[in-house]
């Protein structure tokens, strides 16, 4: 019966070419037998185009989107059900996610990174006359997809997604209070931004890493300038978190109201300016250095007495 049924579909596709009036006037070959047809193992589709290549990726996209699908089906039989959602304001699920942008980011997405038409078994396109003065292409691909194939993706699919549940739970976690430098600050910033832009524009966990992003930038705002030592020859300054003090390469921007020949020079982990104080200032005027440190979304400042 499934036979026959298949049959009268091709007859009836046959059938609807004719009657719109359509020729193949172009192909790659013979056609071939699984044109249109099922096999296991194997994925067959075809798409349209007024452009070849374009009708290829289409149908390389049909692929993609057909074995997410039974990535799909295999997870929500399995116990992993909830690797797939994250509840944010509702169900959200992943695998849908990625077969809303598996046409434009599919590149990013590791386990769908190996499929490509130099795996299809084979191809088959024609050119196709619509009307008087108007051609289209059709492409059809037929792709190996083992069971073996589903299971090794499947695999892939999980344990990406439990990295990034257990990125984000580190990110999270790093109240920066290791940190010896303000470059290592900066740096772990730049991690998570550059982190967050590898997920896709409707997965919740961006917006988990916005918030895990403002408590960074405040760290990093709330890191201050303080004072070593001073006297009439050089100046000794440090960045500090909280009680914790940070070494830095950032060289400074230096202003005075009297000091000249200003040289700064970073000296056995501190923050050393050196100057000439004889020249300009004067003990009984208050005589002061500001140290400006430009940071990526911040800007330290400081103004020291000197005396």
């Amino acid at each position: 019966m499934k036979k026959v049924l298949f049959i009268t579909s091709l007859l009836f596709t046959g059938c609807i070419y004719m009657m719109a009036g359509e020729k193949v006037v172009e192909s790659s070959g013979r056609e071939p037998k699984w044109m249109f047809g099922a096999e296991p193992d194997y994925i067959i589709v075809s798409a349209e185009s007024a452009d070849i290549e374009e009708a290829k990726e289409k149908a390389m996209v049909k692929i993609k989107k057909h074995i997410i699908a039974s990535i799909a089906e295999n997870v929500s039989a399995s116990s992993s059900v909830n690797t797939t959602e994250h509840n944010v304001n509702g169900k959200y699920n992943v695998i849908e996610d990625y077969q809303s942008v598996v046409e434009t980011q599919s590149a990013t997405i590791p386990f769908l990174n190996e499929i490509g038409i130099s795996k299809a078994e084979a191809y088959y396109w024609e050119k196709i006359k619509k009307d008087k003065n108007s051609y289209y292409y059709r492409y059809h691909i037929k792709y190996p997809f083992s069971k073996f194939d589903l299971l090794r993706m499947v695999d892939a699919f999980q344990e990406r997604e439990a990295k990034i549940d257990a990125q984000i739970a580190e990110f999270s976690k790093d109240d920066f209070t290791s940190y010896t430098t303000v470059e290592q600050m900066n740096g772990q910033l730049n991690k998570l931004r550059m982190f967050r832009s590898t997920l896709t524009e409707r997965d919740p966990r961006r917006g988990t890493c916005a918030n895990i992003e403002k408590v960074y930038t405040t760290f990093i705002r709330s890191i201050t300038l303080r004072l070593v030592s001073v006297n009439k020859k050089e100046l000794v300054y440090a960045p500090y978190f909280g009680e914790n003090k940070l070494g830095t390469n950032v060289q400074p921007k230096l202003e005075t109201n009297c000091l000249t020949n200003l040289q700064y020079e970073p000296r056995n982990g501190q923050c050393v300016v050196t100057y000439d104080f004889e020249t300009a200032c004067y003990d009984d005027e208050e005589n002061w250095l500001e140290v400006i440190l430009p940071l990526p979304g911040n800007k330290l400042k400081n103004r020291f007495i000197v005396k």
